[in-house]
Protein backbone atom coordinates (compact mmCIF):
# COMPACT_ATOMS: atom_id res chain seq x y z
CA UNK A 1 0.00 0.00 0.00
CA UNK A 2 3.19 2.49 1.33
CA UNK A 3 4.80 1.97 -2.32
CA UNK A 4 1.75 2.32 -4.72
CA UNK A 5 0.59 5.67 -2.44
CA UNK A 6 4.17 6.94 -2.69
CA UNK A 7 4.80 5.81 -6.66
CA UNK A 8 1.32 7.18 -7.12
CA UNK A 9 1.41 10.42 -5.93
CA UNK A 10 5.28 11.63 -6.67
CA UNK A 11 4.55 13.53 -9.64
CA UNK A 12 1.30 15.30 -8.34
CA UNK A 13 3.29 16.22 -4.94
CA UNK A 14 6.36 17.24 -7.07
CA UNK A 15 4.33 19.51 -8.96
CA UNK A 16 2.73 20.36 -6.08
CA UNK A 17 6.02 21.70 -4.09
CA UNK A 18 6.88 23.65 -7.18
CA UNK A 19 3.69 25.69 -7.24
CA UNK A 20 3.28 26.17 -3.51
CA UNK A 21 3.77 29.76 -1.99
CA UNK A 22 5.97 27.46 0.68
CA UNK A 23 9.21 27.86 -1.85
CA UNK A 24 9.69 31.09 -0.78
CA UNK A 25 10.44 30.45 2.71
CA UNK A 26 12.77 28.22 2.06
CA UNK A 27 14.30 30.90 -0.24
CA UNK A 28 13.67 33.37 2.43
CA UNK A 29 12.22 35.75 -0.06
CA UNK A 30 8.69 35.06 1.17
CA UNK A 31 6.18 38.61 1.85
CA UNK A 32 4.47 38.84 4.80
CA UNK A 33 0.98 39.09 2.87
CA UNK A 34 2.28 35.64 0.83
CA UNK A 35 2.52 33.94 4.09
CA UNK A 36 -0.70 34.61 5.26
CA UNK A 37 -2.27 33.34 1.74
CA UNK A 38 -0.04 30.40 2.37
CA UNK A 39 -1.10 29.54 5.57
CA UNK A 40 -4.95 30.46 4.26
CA UNK A 41 -4.68 27.82 1.61
CA UNK A 42 -3.52 25.33 3.99
CA UNK A 43 -6.16 26.04 6.47
CA UNK A 44 -8.76 25.36 4.13
CA UNK A 45 -6.93 22.41 2.55
CA UNK A 46 -6.36 20.96 5.60
CA UNK A 47 -9.77 21.75 7.44
CA UNK A 48 -11.69 20.35 4.56
CA UNK A 49 -9.83 16.58 4.42
CA UNK A 50 -9.23 16.73 8.09
CA UNK A 51 -13.05 16.73 8.27
CA UNK A 52 -13.69 14.27 5.23
CA UNK A 53 -11.14 11.54 6.89
CA UNK A 54 -12.98 11.98 10.25
CA UNK A 55 -16.01 10.28 8.61
CA UNK A 56 -13.88 6.96 8.20
CA UNK A 57 -11.55 6.90 10.35
CA UNK A 58 -12.88 8.00 13.82
CA UNK A 59 -9.50 7.50 15.79
CA UNK A 60 -7.77 9.97 12.93
CA UNK A 61 -5.90 12.74 14.81
CA UNK A 62 -3.95 15.47 13.10
CA UNK A 63 -4.78 19.33 14.17
CA UNK A 64 -3.31 20.90 11.22
CA UNK A 65 -6.29 23.27 10.33
CA UNK A 66 -6.48 23.78 14.47
CA UNK A 67 -2.73 24.83 14.17
CA UNK A 68 -3.65 27.26 11.31
CA UNK A 69 -6.58 28.79 12.61
CA UNK A 70 -4.66 30.04 15.24
CA UNK A 71 -2.15 31.55 13.10
CA UNK A 72 -4.52 33.11 10.77
CA UNK A 73 -6.46 34.57 14.13
CA UNK A 74 -3.25 35.88 15.33
CA UNK A 75 -2.43 37.97 12.37
CA UNK A 76 -6.25 38.62 11.53
CA UNK A 77 -6.52 36.79 8.77
CA UNK A 78 -10.30 36.54 7.29
CA UNK A 79 -11.00 32.83 7.46
CA UNK A 80 -14.73 32.99 5.46
CA UNK A 81 -13.27 32.76 1.95
CA UNK A 82 -13.40 28.84 3.32
CA UNK A 83 -17.03 28.43 2.36
CA UNK A 84 -16.27 28.60 -0.96
CA UNK A 85 -14.34 25.70 -1.38
CA UNK A 86 -17.18 23.85 1.20
CA UNK A 87 -17.84 20.35 -0.79
CA UNK A 88 -15.19 20.96 -3.04
CA UNK A 89 -13.98 17.16 -1.70
CA UNK A 90 -15.27 14.26 -0.55
CA UNK A 91 -14.47 10.58 0.86
CA UNK A 92 -16.87 7.87 0.33
CA UNK A 93 -14.77 4.76 1.86
CA UNK A 94 -12.49 3.85 4.49
CA UNK A 95 -9.75 3.52 1.36
CA UNK A 96 -9.95 6.64 0.19
CA UNK A 97 -9.52 7.71 3.90
CA UNK A 98 -6.58 5.77 4.01
CA UNK A 99 -5.57 7.80 0.58
CA UNK A 100 -6.23 11.17 2.14
CA UNK A 101 -4.38 10.86 4.91
CA UNK A 102 -1.29 9.22 3.32
CA UNK A 103 -1.04 13.46 1.91
CA UNK A 104 -2.16 14.91 4.56
CA UNK A 105 -0.14 13.47 7.46
CA UNK A 106 2.88 12.67 4.85
CA UNK A 107 3.48 16.52 4.78
CA UNK A 108 4.46 16.78 8.38
CA UNK A 109 7.65 16.14 7.01
CA UNK A 110 7.76 19.12 5.07
CA UNK A 111 6.74 20.89 7.53
CA UNK A 112 9.39 20.76 9.87
CA UNK A 113 11.71 21.62 7.14
CA UNK A 114 9.87 24.91 6.57
CA UNK A 115 9.28 25.62 9.67
CA UNK A 116 13.28 26.08 10.42
CA UNK A 117 14.01 28.13 7.47
CA UNK A 118 10.74 30.60 8.75
CA UNK A 119 13.24 32.64 10.67
CA UNK A 120 15.36 33.48 8.05
CA UNK A 121 13.01 35.20 6.12
CA UNK A 122 12.97 39.10 6.97
CA UNK A 123 9.84 40.04 6.00
CA UNK A 124 8.36 37.29 8.76
CA UNK A 125 10.40 39.21 11.68
CA UNK A 126 8.15 40.13 14.39
CA UNK A 127 4.92 37.76 13.08
CA UNK A 128 3.63 35.68 16.26
CA UNK A 129 5.07 32.59 17.39
CA UNK A 130 3.78 30.34 14.55
CA UNK A 131 1.48 27.34 15.79
CA UNK A 132 1.25 25.15 12.19
CA UNK A 133 5.32 26.10 11.32
CA UNK A 134 6.26 25.67 14.96
CA UNK A 135 8.92 22.31 14.30
CA UNK A 136 7.35 20.71 16.96
CA UNK A 137 7.24 16.92 16.13
CA UNK A 138 3.80 15.72 16.75
CA UNK A 139 2.92 15.59 13.08
CA UNK A 140 5.72 13.29 12.52
CA UNK A 141 4.67 11.43 14.96
CA UNK A 142 1.39 10.48 13.49
CA UNK A 143 3.15 10.31 10.20
CA UNK A 144 5.43 7.49 11.89
CA UNK A 145 1.97 5.66 13.51
CA UNK A 146 0.45 6.20 10.73
CA UNK A 147 2.87 4.28 8.31
CA UNK A 148 3.31 1.53 10.89
CA UNK A 149 -0.27 1.06 11.13
CA UNK A 150 -0.56 0.90 7.17
CA UNK A 151 2.49 -1.79 7.09
CA UNK A 152 0.14 -4.02 9.58
CA UNK A 153 -2.63 -4.28 7.83
CA UNK A 154 -3.23 -6.23 4.53
CA UNK A 155 -5.03 -4.89 1.42
CA UNK A 156 -6.20 -6.03 -1.49
CA UNK A 157 -5.25 -4.10 -4.84
CA UNK A 158 -8.78 -3.04 -5.07
CA UNK A 159 -8.21 -1.55 -1.70
CA UNK A 160 -4.46 -0.19 -2.81
CA UNK A 161 -5.82 1.51 -5.64
CA UNK A 162 -8.89 3.22 -4.37
CA UNK A 163 -6.64 4.84 -1.59
CA UNK A 164 -4.27 5.69 -4.78
CA UNK A 165 -6.74 7.10 -6.69
CA UNK A 166 -7.69 9.26 -3.81
CA UNK A 167 -4.47 10.61 -2.68
CA UNK A 168 -3.97 11.46 -6.41
CA UNK A 169 -7.01 13.33 -5.63
CA UNK A 170 -6.34 14.71 -2.61
CA UNK A 171 -3.01 16.56 -3.98
CA UNK A 172 -5.18 17.83 -7.24
CA UNK A 173 -7.77 19.32 -4.68
CA UNK A 174 -4.56 21.15 -2.92
CA UNK A 175 -3.47 22.22 -6.13
CA UNK A 176 -6.86 23.46 -6.89
CA UNK A 177 -6.78 25.75 -3.23
CA UNK A 178 -4.02 26.64 -4.01
CA UNK A 179 -4.69 28.11 -7.53
CA UNK A 180 -7.81 29.67 -6.55
CA UNK A 181 -7.23 30.98 -3.37
CA UNK A 182 -4.65 32.85 -4.72
CA UNK A 183 -6.04 33.78 -8.13
CA UNK A 184 -9.73 33.88 -7.49
CA UNK A 185 -10.75 34.13 -4.13
CA UNK A 186 -10.94 37.42 -2.15
CA UNK A 187 -9.09 37.35 0.37
CA UNK A 188 -8.91 40.12 3.01
CA UNK A 189 -5.91 40.40 4.75
CA UNK A 190 -6.08 43.27 7.35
Amino acid sequence: MLNNLRNSTKQLHEELEKENLASQIISHEISLEDYKLLLLQNYISYKITEAEILKYIPAYKSNKSEKLAQDLDDLEVDKSVFEEFHGKFQINSYEEALGTAYVVLGSALGGMYISKELPNCPALKGIPKPHFFSGERDGVKSWNSFVKELKAENFTEIQINQASKKAMETFEFFGLVFKEASLNTNCNFN
